[in-house]
């Protein structure tokens, strides 16, 4: 019984230490508010994909699809054809799927996407448009900036100075203080920057309106090193960014002695982050990868062969696996990597990290011991 009662307080203290060890990062906004970032103050842009893990993919996709004969895995495999450079193969998948299913909004926005990196414009607006239509949630209900995109492109088209006379998105200042706006820029930037090299106007544009959007709402740091994207990864004018670059290092000076309330529950939990380049949080994922082409199957008639065009949606749903479809390009994870921790603050969350390892061995020790001795104390 008391060997029982001891176990339940060890599990109960290792519960403990668990959560007081978590940390909690910290930033400010331009009027000095804190805000939570969450368990991480790292939230990466991939300039690329991860193309060993969509060729993974593509090699899964092609053998479910030989077994399945599922059209929506051949959507995906276009998608991900797409990721490695194959935005003409992907086109020509995707365009026939769409004769066939005119109403699945993934195939017509995937189509719009697949038309866009072909460099047809007018046709990528009509099917993102058509895939809004069909689903007007599509990727966290952001779709409507991937149309302004669009839109900013085709006047891009007539007048080469279009974006020196106003932004991609032209938000009034009520909506730079939206977070929900917010939230959908930062999924359109992180699906669009992998496909998107610099120098770029429209990118530009965009994450000189994140920057504004995270000065009001969440974080300086950030703030600025998205500004720094701008300027100095895709091309921004220093004579925009320069002053705002300034002005959100001016104010980290400010705060820079202002920190969040200790929580006694959760011992050392509380960091403010500091010291963010734009480098941080914009990653390469390329890992020096080569692509062995031979081993992806990039012949479209091939492709559209091993599908059954004639299955629904609902045959789909009964005989694939529930997570076979949602390779779509915003519910996906593939391109986030972690790099390796630059800050005082991740290297003390390193040495926490060690420190609570030898807590737990330290407490398993006392566990075996306490565990021997009543062993012992029984005999005699």
């Amino acid at each position: 019984m008391k060997i029982t009662i001891f176990f339940f307080l060890f599990l109960l203290l290792y519960a403990f230490q668990t959560n007081a060890c978590l940390n909690y990062y910290y930033s400010l906004d331009k009027d000095g508010h804190l805000y939570e970032l969450g368990e991480t103050w790292k939230f990466p842009f991939n300039k690329n994909f991860n193309l060993e893990l969509n060729v993974s993919k593509l090699k899964n996709l092609e053998k479910k699809l030989k077994e399945e004969k599922n059209y929506m895995l051949l959507s995906d495999y276009a998608v991900c054809l797409m990721k490695i450079g194959k935005a003409k193969e992907a086109l020509t998948i995707l365009a026939e799927l769409y004769k066939h299913y005119p109403n699945e909004y993934q195939i017509a926005s995937n189509l719009g996407t697949a038309y866009e990196l072909n460099g047809k414009n007018d046709s990528a607006l009509k099917y993102i448009k058509r895939g809004l239509q069909l689903n007007p949630h599509d990727h966290e209900d952001s779709e409507w900036i991937h149309i302004k995109i669009l839109e900013a492109k085709q006047k891009l088209k007539t007048d080469p100075s279009y974006l020196d006379k106003q932004s991609v998105l032209q938000l009034s200042e009520k909506q730079k203080k939206d977070s929900a706006i917010r939230n959908q820029l930062d999924i359109q930037l992180k699906e669009r920057v992998p496909f998107t090299p610099g120098p770029d106007a429209i990118i530009v544009s965009l994450f000189n309106d994140l920057g504004d959007l995270s000065a009001n709402l969440r974080s300086i740091e950030y703030a600025r090193a998205y500004y720094q994207i701008a300027k100095d990864y895709y091309g921004g004018k220093k004579g925009l960014f320069d002053p705002k670059i300034k002005e959100m290092t001016l104010l980290i000076g400010k705060y820079k002695n202002v920190q969040p309330q200790k929580d006694n529950k959760r011992e050392s939990s509380n960091i403010k982050i500091h010291g963010i380049n734009y480098k941080d949080i914009l990653i390469d994922n390329t890992h020096d990868y080569k692509i062995n082409w031979n081993e992806i199957n990039v012949n479209t008639t091939e492709l559209l062969a091993m599908a059954d065009l004639s299955q629904t949606l609902e045959e789909v749903k009964q005989i694939a696996d529930k997570d076979t479809c949602e390779l779509k390009l915003i519910k996906e994870h593939d391109n986030f990597i972690k790099s390796k921790p630059i800050t005082k603050e991740w290297e003390s969350s390193e040495q926490e990290e060690k420190n609570n390892l030898l807590f737990y061995i330290g407490g398993a020790v006392i566990f075996i011991l306490t565990f021997l001795f009543y062993k012992l104390k029984r005999k005699k």
